[in-house]
């Protein structure tokens, strides 16, 4: 359950993520920097896969996954989708991680939408997976995923999207923390008995600027301009930093 849009210009991508979980889930813990294949990689971790949704690199790549909860599950044991993701993370080019991609035994994986993005490329790589057949091709902003009413709740929110006619990247903050009390299970930001809207992502990539804001807590309330300049964390000099990165180091045993 889950929505992402784009904006793509001359100066690089800018990439937007709302994260629906069920209310029971653990929270997850804010973007963390590691260093997967001699590459840093920046990442909100889900405790409970140890994987995560949404990811950015040192080389301006960052990658975003989303389930397909209308596909078939493959039988016996599962590896969490977000490891897929967190193994895919480190590549340099969406090459790369094509190349990658066709080397999975996709059988150990729940079916997904995997979307790559790469800086000074104004097309974004689709990676279907439907617990059957995989097909790779190029996606359009935005998509959408819903466990309940996937039908209704994708028409309903490419319609909010299409009345905003978005012009500038500000106006996908807005689209993102669209509540509508009358549907709130349809709406961007979700509200329903057992799931809800836990967490907004941002990824700005531009030649001398790549970073990622993180917001927890439901957009419609949460995602303020004050949020994202907190909770924003980059690449400088190879090192993560981040105004609280020094106090979440003890927290996660985090190496420097």
């Amino acid at each position: 359950m889950c929505s992402v849009s784009w904006w793509i210009d001359e100066s690089g991508y800018q990439l937007y993520f709302n994260r629906d979980e069920q209310k029971t889930r653990a929270p997850a813990l804010s973007p963390q920097s590691f260093i997967e294949q001699g590459t840093q990689v920046l990442m909100p971790i889900d405790p409970v896969g140890k994987g995560s949704w949404i990811s950015l690199n040192e080389q301006g790549l960052s990658l975003c996954l989303l389930n397909n909860y209308q596909g078939k599950t493959p039988s016996g044991e599962l590896t969490s989708r977000g490891q897929l993701l967190k193994r895919l993370s480190s590549e340099a080019t969406v090459a790369q991680v094509e190349w990658q991609f066709a080397q999975l035994d996709l059988q150990q994986f729940a079916p997904f939408t995997l979307l790559a993005f790469e800086l000074g490329h104004d097309k974004v790589r689709e990676f279907q997976w439907d617990g059957e057949k995989v097909s790779v091709t190029y996606a359009i902003s935005p998509h959408f995923s819903s466990a309940v009413a996937l039908e209704s709740a994708v028409a309903y929110r490419q319609s909010i999207y299409d009345e905003l006619s978005i012009k500038t990247s500000d106006d996908l903050l807005v689209f993102h923390s669209q509540h509508y009390p009358e549907h709130p299970h349809l709406s961007v930001c979700m509200h329903r008995e057992d799931a809800q809207t836990v967490s907004f992502t941002r990824i700005q990539a531009a030649k001398d600027n790549l970073q990622m804001s993180y917001v927890a807590g439901s957009p419609c309330s949460h995602l303020t301009p004050q949020a994202l300049a907190a909770q924003t964390y980059h690449f400088q000099d190879n090192r993560f930093q981040n105004d609280r990165f020094q106090e979440m180091v003890p927290l996660f045993g985090i190496s420097l």
